[in-house]
């Protein structure tokens, strides 16, 4: 059976996904090792991040759309761990800032300015976060997570009676797999999304995170 490039993407995000969270439940259900008088306890870390974005070629340029197939974000997330498992949860907010095919000019009281095109995104991940190597300084993340797109459009920067146009590109359901370094008590990573439903198809994410 041939696949289509885009079949295959799909199929590895499903293994992605599949996997974080097989082994995310498998590690839910292993009981701890501490002794039973030891509470555990949990904890946040927050994080800042830039992605790469890459959405899919024929969502970008449907005429409810009309932007480039790759843009930059910028965000931030929180994410909770405990001593006793290694699964964690992050709960994030992205800016996106699209490359705009479809730029109009307007005047204003400080006459004509070029519109811009943006959307904010939320997302939500869980899965493990392996550590190994010496003083277990390395780390592996295996995911699941789903984003949603909204405030998604193009219009005039701080002009509030201006023309605006609704840019139509939705989050979905995606893998994560990653690699990262602890430095001092910060960590840094490099991890890879890839979607499966959406418009979206993939994205690198650099991601710097320490506890607070």
């Amino acid at each position: 059976m041939n696949l289509s490039p885009k079949h295959t993407r799909t199929l590895l995000a499903g293994i992605i996904l599949g996997a974080g969270l097989v082994s995310g439940i498998a590690n839910a259900a292993t009981p701890g090792n501490q002794p039973g008088n030891v509470r555990s306890y949990g904890n946040w870390s927050w994080s800042g991040h830039v992605d790469h974005v890459t959405f899919d070629e024929e969502a970008a340029a449907k005429p409810s759309a009309l932007i480039e197939d790759t843009a930059t974000a910028f965000g931030v997330a929180a994410e909770y761990y405990t001593d006793t498992s290694e699964n964690t949860l992050s709960l994030g907010l992205s800016f996106l800032a699209y490359n705009d095919n479809a730029e109009f000019s307007q005047y204003t009281t400080d006459g004509y300015k070029d519109s811009d095109a943006s959307a904010m995104m939320l997302f939500a991940e869980y899965g493990p976060k392996y550590r190994f190597g010496q003083d277990n300084m390395s780390f592996v993340i295996i995911r699941g997570g789903a984003s949603g797109v909204f405030a998604s459009e193009r219009s005039i920067s701080y002009c509030y009676d201006c023309d605006s146009e609704v840019i139509d590109i939705e989050g979905g359901v995606y893998g994560v797999l990653g690699i990262g370094q602890t430095l001092a008590s910060l960590d840094l990573s490099l991890q890879f999304q890839q979607y499966f439903s959406g418009d979206l198809d993939n994205a690198l994410r650099l991601k710097l995170s320490g506890a607070f």
